[in-house]
């Protein structure tokens, strides 16, 4: 996952703007802590670390929920029943979850339009998209160097 930028910066005002309301300090704060960190955060791990600049809980669930709405947020599925957020940019891809150090990183390829279509046509079902998760190990996990 790569660190926010000026520019995505700039692509999140406008989005904030497009969505009718506004990019506040607080809501930047937020994305940039999940900018920062490439394994991401539970909201309750964010709103923790987030604690000391003065942004609360509710802030906190609210700007995530409103983030991964606008597409700058995405959620990944860590061991057990925890869902973790991680900085994405906006539009199609998909996640690749290391299992040892919880590092996501993202990829664009997608072959599944093709099983979306086998699928309405087997079975008339209307599909609207899918979500893929992909885990494993990274190299600098195997290799020991986290």
């Amino acid at each position: 996952m790569k660190r926010p930028k000026t520019s995505d910066a700039a692509q999140l005002r406008e989005a904030f703007h497009n969505a009718g309301t506004r990019l506040t300090a607080q809501r930047e704060a937020v994305w940039r802590l999940f900018g920062d960190n490439p394994a991401g955060f539970t909201i309750a791990a964010a709103a923790a670390k987030l604690r000391s600049k003065g942004i609360g809980l509710a802030t906190a669930y609210r700007t995530v929920a409103l983030l991964e709405k606008l597409d700058f947020l995405r959620r990944v599925h860590a061991e057990g029943l925890e869902r973790r957020f991680v900085a994405t940019q906006p539009g199609h891809r998909h996640s690749l979850v290391c299992r040892s150090c919880g590092k996501v990183l993202e990829f664009e390829a997608c072959g599944l339009s093709v099983v979306e279509r086998l699928l309405t046509a087997e079975t008339g079902f209307h599909v609207e998209g899918h979500h893929l998760e992909v885990f494993g190990t990274c190299a600098n996990c195997r290799e020991g160097r986290t």
